[in-house]
């Protein structure tokens, strides 16, 4: 049964937000975000290549991601977001801003630890990412410097992400998700004004690029706030008891170790490719940079959504309306991964090729990059249903499963890449296939366990996976008849035609999450009533017959 309402003057004013179109809407700034990235990595590979230089930058990088993940997106807004969704729905909002502020005070000083560390620690840092780097001479020590300009990145980013999450309860979807195009504009202007800021400060035009990354956390988060300072939010960060932080601290506890595994496994794939010679590291990320596309727009999109959207129906006890929004967010999540997974194996090469070769970017990077691809594309599933199950199990209150399967990824992690890389002969292809096989044994498990928390999902759940396998899977067999005329912008027409195609054949199959976003696409719903919605409404009007 619903919660029954709070006391007067508790609720604060306005709707709860809504998955499906609180979906679209982030899902469209995510696509501005990857779009720009792409443009980003494009001429980021045009002025640097896939060489030493690229190398120590994208491996510098890595270093703030070791926090990145536990400190921004990842596991803070995780925790945080259903905290501050159950302060806001239970004791109202000016104890919700109040607790911001105390989250705001901790998360300051931990960052202010954190980026000492990295300034001050450069060396054993970029030991511990890429210890082949040592093999080449300067690559170590550029690394290092790299780094030092690197390490205030990631106190602005993980600000504004405690941001984000304030402002997706609040209802506001689309600036939280287009605030962090900051960084690829700030990237791209660095890559274009590389000899001036070499003129000016006698440093390498990579350096402007590692400076540039840096003012962009700080740009991400300054953005947002004047719209959470319209919500009622003053930015007054202080280090205050609160009993929610101790909620927190505990979960964070958990998170702390599945983000550990993940930082994990990416140390394990940059430490093995930095082994290789110069150029294996930035496939890597070039290869990954495609993957992101779906990977944040659509999963992205719909965790942010329904994580909202969960925690403000588990905070009201309806677990009905929750198995429905579950349900729902991974349906839409697999009609429009799965195609795109299909269709970055078996375009990889003319994609790379349009994307990136040019400039520095050479024929042989192109096809080590396409290689890396195609084995990303295998994983790209189990990705992108990670992103969508993991918050959920922090709406539930349970961070544990998933720290456990992760503390098992972490123990298979080595054995598995060095297997693929040295004994079965794939080299550092085996990096991102070992990324696929130990992510998409962990989504099955995640997928099984939540189906018995929530009462299993919606009728009809598995036959419309099977549904969109079939479609992904006749599309994937037209691409293949046209890939003879997928060179140059030849591809993207090839790509348009095969999404043309898995369009007629989910709405003819009757995949329901298609019909759904035809309607959020052609009409607007009809607004909400004076005051919001009463507890235990659903979030979502019910379909038109």
């Amino acid at each position: 049964m619903p919660l029954p309402p709070p006391p007067p003057g508790k609720r604060p004013p306005g709707p709860p937000p809504r998955m499906g179109r609180a979906t679209l809407v982030v899902g469209m700034a995510n696509m501005v975000g990857r779009l720009s990235g792409l443009v980003r990595e494009m001429v980021f590979a045009a002025f640097f290549g896939a060489g030493l230089v690229a190398d120590a930058y994208n491996a510098a990088y890595r270093v703030p991601n070791l926090l990145r993940e536990l400190l921004a997106e990842g596991s803070l807004s995780n925790v945080y977001v259903p905290l501050f969704a159950e302060s806001t729905e239970k004791d109202g909002l000016k104890h919700a801003w109040a607790l911001a502020n105390a989250v705001l005070g901790v998360l300051l000083l931990i960052l202010g630890l954190a980026t000492a560390l990295f300034y001050f620690a450069a060396e054993p840092f970029v030991l511990l990412v890429a210890a082949g780097f040592t093999e080449i001479e300067g690559k170590a020590e550029l690394t290092a410097q790299l780094t030092r300009m690197l390490s205030p990145f990631l106190v602005g980013l993980s600000v504004a992400s405690l941001f984000s999450g304030m402002l997706n309860v609040r209802g506001k979807f689309f600036l939280p998700a287009l605030a962090p195009s900051f960084l690829n504009v700030f990237v791209i202007a660095a890559c274009l004004l590389g000899e001036q800021w070499t003129a000016l400060t006698g440093l390498p035009p990579i350096a402007a690029v590692a400076v540039g990354a840096t003012l962009s956390g700080f740009a991400t988060a300054a953005v947002q706030y004047p719209a959470l300072r319209k919500e009622g939010f003053r930015f007054r960060p202080r280090l205050t008891a609160d009993p929610a932080l101790r909620r927190m601290a505990k979960f964070m506890g958990a998170a702390m170790v599945g983000i550990v595994v993940v930082q994990f496994n990416l140390l394990v794939e940059t430490q093995l490719a930095s082994r290789f010679g110069d150029g294996p590291v930035s496939w890597l990320i070039y290869g990954f940079r495609l993957v992101q596309l779906p990977q944040t727009v659509v999963s992205g999109s719909v965790a942010v959504a329904s994580l909202a959207v969960l925690s403000l129906q588990l905070a009201r006890n309806d677990r009905e309306a929750a198995r429905g929004t579950l349900t729902r967010a991974l349906e839409l999540n697999s009609l429009l991964v799965i195609p795109a997974a299909v269709g970055l194996y078996l375009l990889a090469d003319p994609l790379i090729s349009l994307f990136f070769e040019r400039g520095a970017f050479t024929a042989a990077d192109t096809a080590a990059t396409a290689g890396i691809l195609r084995m990303y594309a295998l994983a790209t599933v189990g990705i992108c249903t990670y992103r969508v199950l993991l918050p959920v199990f922090f709406a539930l209150k349970d961070p544990y499963l998933p720290m456990k399967l992760s503390l098992g990824v972490m123990a298979s992690k080595v054995p598995v890449a060095l297997a693929l890389c040295y004994p079965l002969g794939f080299g550092v292809e085996g990096l991102p296939l070992s990324h696929a096989v130990t992510v998409s044994l962990e989504v099955v498990v995640m997928v099984v366990v939540l189906s018995r928390r929530v009462g299993g999902y919606a009728d009809g759940f598995w036959s419309q996976q099977i549904r969109i396998v079939v479609a992904a899977a006749v599309m994937g067999g037209a691409v293949v008849a046209l890939r003879p005329w997928a060179d140059g912008f030849g591809v993207l027409l090839v790509a348009g035609a095969g999404g043309g195609l898995y369009g007629v054949l989910v709405l003819g199959l009757r995949v329901r999450e298609t019909r759904t976003i035809l309607r959020k696409l052609l009409r607007r719903g009809p607004p909400p009533p004076p005051g919001g919605i009463p507890p235990g409404a659903p979030l979502e009007p019910p379909p038109r017959p």
